[in-house]
């Protein structure tokens, strides 16, 4: 069992930061552009969600916009999530959104029957 744990700039190759870790354990990577951050987490084969934690707030939307992630917390953990918001997960990650209303719909098969009738009329004046 590991305690909990702060790593900053771990190697680009380090499992920390190339799988899903599931403990009280956060990478911390530094950058000197978005760029630079952005493409190692985009080039990974998994990909739920992503957290943004930047000192210029400027940066931290453009990041997330950048991120090919199916959610990204800006100055929030990956862990603050309520039923509501959709889980997806993108690339080799995860089987469809959860969610309330998503698994609801996965859940659900939708059927149409139309009907013809000759006795119909077409409704006028909205009635």
């Amino acid at each position: 069992m590991l305690r909990p744990a702060v790593l900053l700039d771990p190697a680009p190759d380090a499992k920390i930061a190339t799988e899903e870790v599931f403990g009280s354990v956060v990478a911390i990577f530094g950058y000197r552009d978005v760029a630079e951050l952005i493409s190692p987490a985009n080039a990974l084969p998994t990909a739920f969600q992503a957290s943004v934690f930047a000192q210029d707030i400027d940066i931290a939307p453009r990041a997330a916009d950048r991120l090919d992630a199916s959610a990204v917390m800006i100055s929030h953990s990956t862990a603050d999530r309520t039923d509501w918001m959709p889980f997806a997960g993108r690339r080799e990650s995860g089987y469809g959104t959860g969610g309330i209303p998503y698994t609801m719909r996965d859940m659900m098969q939708e059927k149409m029957i139309l009907m013809r009738r000759k006795d119909w009329r077409q409704p006028t004046n909205g009635r």
